[in-house]
């Protein structure tokens, strides 16, 4: 029994353990891995406040780069849970953008299976469990995995300590979202291997569960790629054995598991199709950021050769986090050496890492999805297929740690470390010899940077070679199978403390005299901050409070063009915004209409329609006393011929909003209107409303149209139609009536629909193969 514990939970246990021991030091310190120091050192409010101990404005940032944890991922996974901890399914985000949807966002993540964290424990403490947890998760699924393709204990934990530490993990972990996608990819190719074996009904919904959370997990990029490897295996697997049952099963696992997630993949699709991601995002002809440089796979070697932006030196290309594929020299090494492997999967980890590298590089065949305009593809930026390549070469250092426990005395040994050796003395030399070659970038010394971070990997190397000397002359494995252990971990954990920002829950959005100030006035109502350092990304949804800008890859393309006119002041197409729309011009009119009744500025505005109420540290609060409420009536509807009409029409200064809505569906006019209409109730979902009219008339909501709000009139359904360009408009006859806004999409309930069949054919599928087995 001791041995057979010692075989089946060792390898889980030392492989496990060796991930967490990265954390545990930060944890022991009262630390978690989420990079709040960018709000409390870069960002307004809370820059006006003193944190622990440092002065008003001088909090440290470690790392500048990783600011979308903070910007992105937390706030709408707060809302997210939020909702569901109110009953309320998370379909809207009013807090940014003006309103846009919040489940078809894909990084809301609301089915990810880690929400179970947020449901049972208070939301930063599960917060930081979800980034821990897939870290050992993916150790604990790799391991299963190498083990399963026949790797021995040492090698699999090996391999299993190195993917969670490699350069695509390190750089997007803090994320909440890529990582949690990428852990399945193990987990899928195990039990795709199991089930070429033997046919079970474990692993079959073992692999559904998976493949639904590589979608469900919150980014669909990264989704894309396991699928991809996925694939890759099947084929391999099916031309390996021939079986047709096997594949049939696993083609059914993968197609299930799509389905299962048509409840979000429904109203993504919709989203994406109203979006402006094909105009905000995308390639473009010489575009040096988009593919992987060439020059960037000297990050194999030394990933900060370039510099880090955790130092403030990074002078390559934009950015960092795109471009780092560094798994550490020692694995790189035995990496080099798992190619001389005599395995039959080997083909299929060389196919994978030449397909992703092929990808990653700008050439002909990476180029196809862009310029043939693929969607969707062609707004995926193609260098974080590196991931793939990270991969692959991960299990190749898992097999070239056995090829070194099964040879003694091999030339093959020496020829790997050979050309890292090589390799690193030509960059050394070059970045000596030829100095002329680089410059100084921003005050940085480019050569100097690129010969420092060129030290350790050089040492490493130089100590690999060393051990590969002692093995040459009988010393114990154990010793140098230690040894590699010990200098890979530094290695990496090393390479990951450097870039990783970890911060104390406190620090976590904590409250602050602007956000009490804007919480306790009556809502509903909008913000505009004139500075991106007030309010930056989407961080005012964590204390409720909404705005008119935001930071998402989706937003709508009309939203983008009503900004570019607002902020123009003229009739154009939308611009590219690069995902952060932040309007700032507060003397449009545009402001009253999209209900800002506050604007948050470093500057003293002197206009009349402007009183500050507030002010703590350079942050000032102006309330807008020309501000429209959320829901008004007006006297009449303008009908135009095309929407850009309607855009002239509001933007000329002899157009009174207070009184007058443009359409191009409808047309409307009453002379004598007495009206009034109050909001009783107000939630992220739905808010209701007590009109009362003399007369049948228009009621504006300042809310953005989009498909699946609906209304209500005295409980009876009335049509919400496209008004102001992009906002609401309902008919309400005379007299006293409630009205009722909801959002209750149609793409949402399709997509349940498809996705309880899913689970049902699972069942059916379970059934039959249990049937089979026990008949």
């Amino acid at each position: 029994m001791k041995k057979s514990f010692f075989k089946n939970y060792f390898g889980i246990i030392i492989a496990c353990l060796i991930t967490f021991s990265f954390f545990l030091p930060k944890l022991i310190q009262g630390k978690v891995p989420i990079p709040a120091d960018v709000i409390l050192g870069l960002y307004h409010p809370w820059r006006d406040l003193a944190f622990d101990g440092f002065n008003i404005g001088k909090f440290p940032t470690k790392n500048p780069l990783i600011t979308d944890p903070v910007l992105q991922t937390y706030p709408w996974r707060l809302l997210t849970i939020n909702n569901i901890k109110q009953q309320n399914l998370p379909l809207w985000n009013p807090y940014s953008f003006s309103g846009q949807p919040l489940l078809a966002n894909i990084q809301s993540a609301p089915f990810s299976i880690f929400n179970i964290l947020f449901l049972v424990l208070p939301f930063k403490i599960a917060w930081s469990l979800q980034i821990i947890l897939p870290f050992i998760l993916t150790s604990l699924f790799m391991f299963l995995f190498l083990k399963n393709l026949n790797l021995s204990i040492p090698a699999s934990i090996f391999g299993a300590s190195i993917l969670p530490f490699s350069g695509f993990f390190i750089a997007w972990f803090t994320w909440g979202t890529i990582i949690t996608t990428a852990l399945w990819l193990p987990l899928i190719l195990l039990s795709i291997n199991k089930l070429y074996y033997r046919i079970s009904i474990f692993w079959f919904i073992v692999l559904i569960l998976a493949f639904s959370q590589t979608v469900f997990s919150g980014h669909w990029q990264t989704a894309f790629y396991v699928f991809f490897a996925s694939v890759i295996f099947l084929i391999f697997k099916f031309y390996q054995s021939k079986k047709i049952k096997n594949t049939a099963l696993v083609l059914a696992s993968l197609i299930i598991g799509i389905l299962i997630c048509f409840v979000q993949i429904l109203p993504a699709i919709e989203f994406i199709k109203f979006s402006a991601r094909e105009i905000d995002q995308g390639y473009f002809p010489n575009r040096a950021d988009w593919f992987l440089p060439l020059q960037n796979l000297i990050q194999l070697v030394a990933p900060d050769y370039f510099g880090n932006p955790a130092t403030y030196n990074y002078w390559g290309i934009w950015n960092y986090a795109e471009f780092v594929s560094y798994i550490g020299i020692a694995p790189l090494v035995l990496a080099l050496l798992g190619i001389f492997y005599k395995s039959k999967n080997i083909k299929f980890v060389l196919i994978l890492f030449a397909s992703s590298l092929i990808l990653a590089l700008s050439n002909p065949i990476s180029k196809i999805p862009y310029l043939m305009q693929w969607p969707f593809l062609s707004s995926l930026q193609p260098s974080r297929i590196i991931f793939l390549l990270s991969f692959s070469l991960v299990i190749l250092s898992a097999y070239g740690m056995d090829f070194l426990l099964n040879t003694k005395k091999n030339k093959k040994l020496f020829l790997a470390i050979i050309v890292i050796l090589i390799s690193i003395i030509i960059l050394i030399s070059y970045t000596i010899f030829l100095k002329s070659n680089f410059s100084i970038i921003n005050n940085i010394d480019t050569a100097k940077v690129a010969q420092k971070n060129l030290i350790l990997p050089a040492v490493v190397a130089l100590v690999v070679f060393l051990i590969f000397i002692l093995n040459y002359l009988n010393i114990p494995k154990i010793v140098i199978i230690l040894t590699f252990f010990l200098i890979t971990i530094f290695e990496l954990f090393r390479f990951g403390y450097k870039f990783t920002s970890f911060s104390k829950l406190s620090w976590i959005f904590p409250k602050t005299n602007i956000t009490d100030y804007l919480k306790n006035q009556n809502r509903p109502f909008r913000i505009l901050a004139t500075d991106r350092r007030i309010f930056n990304g989407n961080t005012s949804g964590v204390y409720r409070i909404e705005t008119v800008g935001g930071y998402d890859p989706l937003y709508l393309a009309d939203y983008a063009k009503l900004v570019s006119t607002w902020q123009s002041q003229k009739v154009t197409q939308p611009g590219s915004f690069n995902r952060i729309v932040t309007p700032q011009n507060y003397s449009s009119k545009f402001i009253n209409l999209l209900n800002v009744e506050y604007i948050i500025t470093f500057d003293e505005l002197t206009e009349s329609s402007f009183r500050k109420v507030f002010q703590e540290g350079e942050t000032k609060i102006f309330k807008n006393k020309n501000v429209l409420p959320r829901v008004f009536f007006t006297n009449e509807v303008v009908q135009l011929q095309s929407r850009n009409q309607e855009l002239e029409m509001l933007l000329d200064k002899d157009f009174d909003i207070k009184k007058s809505a443009t359409s191009t569906e409808f047309n409307f006019l009453i002379k004598d209107l007495i009206a009034r209409a109050d909001i009783i109730d107000y939630n992220d979902q739905s808010f209701k409303i007590i009109t009362t009219s003399n007369e049948t008339a228009p009621l504006i909501i300042s809310n953005v149209y989009y498909p699946g709000w609906q209304a209500l009139i005295d409980n009876n359904k009335a049509d919400i139609q496209r008004v102001n360009f992009m906002l609401q408009g309902i008919i309400v006859p005379k007299g006293k009536h409630e009205v009722e806004i909801f959002f209750k999409p149609r793409s949402f309930y399709n997509g349940l629909y498809i996705s309880v069949f899913a689970v049902m054919t699972t069942g059916l599928i379970t059934f039959i193969l249990w049937r089979r087995k026990y008949q």
